[in-house]
């Protein structure tokens, strides 16, 4: 029995700034565990009048399994303080009876949508936007997702109350993956190579906006990490001449805002970085954590990120 000498976020954060800890933290990424665990339905999980059944389903598997040190959200979701927050642009739905994690996407930005955000930035083009998308106001959105963090902040207590800190303080995509999804990939990579001009005057009126969105929700759930979903951007999609120029330069901006913000920086890495990863030394040290799915060699990126990042 290894003797624990650090407190659950003790040992998160030693590993976190590089440094060696009691143990091997454990941070919770249990969601689909959880429900096929207790034979919670998909249809279930985006049902609103069953998230009482959610929250209690993710506590009871942290008892089932004797505990952990990290729980990687609170509440059933991503969390958001505002409407401007809500940079995943997909409508959530999931097929009667289906049984499928949502992955979907569909064409909900337009073409003529990009001189848009162009002249309005992400947040004024967001006004427009969102209502087309939803059928609400932003005054209703705004009001729903003010609701939602209070339901948000009484499970961080939950979590609170029993040691376990939560990690989950903001939730933003680097702009490639909010066109990507909302032009679908096919249209959008041809887009970059046909308005590549267009498109990287696009991404530069979003970034600034995106950021301070992010650094506004963790202020305000008062945990102070931005986790930057990141997915179509890495080797399995594009070459390294596409990610220098379309990609890289808003993702070091985003990470070094948030750092020099005060901020810890979660990069979730789904699909294969392997070739990308040299460049995320040029982050600050000690002030990431990288999330990496089956496809990137964990081994060798542990032997490119060494002393910088920490896995």
């Amino acid at each position: 029995m290894i003797k624990e000498t650090l407190t659950r976020e003790e040992r998160f954060m030693t590993a976190v700034k590089l440094d060696i800890p009691d143990r091997v933290p454990v941070s919770s990424m249990f969601d689909e565990f959880a429900l096929r665990q207790k034979g919670i339905t998909h249809q279930q999980r985006f049902d609103p009048a069953c998230q009482p059944l959610i929250l209690n389903t993710f506590h009871q598997i942290f008892d089932d399994l004797g505990g952990y040190d990290i729980q990687w959200h609170a509440g059933t979701g991503f969390p958001f303080s505002s409407w401007k927050s809500c940079c995943d642009i997909r409508i959530n739905s999931v097929p009667q009876g289906s049984e499928s994690t949502l992955q979907a996407e569909r064409e909900s930005l337009l073409a003529d949508d990009y001189d848009k955000i162009i002249n309005l930035g992400w947040n004024g083009f967001c006004q427009e936007l969102y209502p087309r998308l939803t059928g609400m106001s932003i005054n209703q959105l705004d009001d729903n997702q003010k609701k939602a963090l209070a339901k948000y902040m009484e499970d961080v207590q939950w979590w609170k109350a029993r040691g376990v800190p939560v990690h989950m303080g903001a939730t933003v995509m680097n702009p490639e993956v909010i066109l990507s999804l909302g032009r679908t990939l096919p249209k959008f990579t041809i887009e970059m190579h046909r308005q590549p001009d267009k498109i990287l005057a696009v991404i530069n009126a979003m970034v600034d906006d995106l950021v301070q969105n992010a650094i506004a929700d963790a202020r305000a759930m008062e945990i102070p990490w931005a986790h930057i979903l990141l997915t179509r951007g890495s080797g399995t999609f594009y070459n390294l001449r596409i990610f220098e120029k379309f990609i890289f330069p808003s993702l070091k901006k985003m990470v070094n805002a948030f750092s020099t913000q005060g901020l810890y920086v979660n990069l979730h890495c789904d699909t294969n970085w392997i070739i990308n990863l040299p460049y995320f030394k040029e982050f600050p040290a000690g002030k990431c954590v990288i999330e990496l799915d089956g496809t990137t060699d964990i081994i060798k990126a542990k032997e490119i990120l060494r002393g910088h990042i920490c896995i």
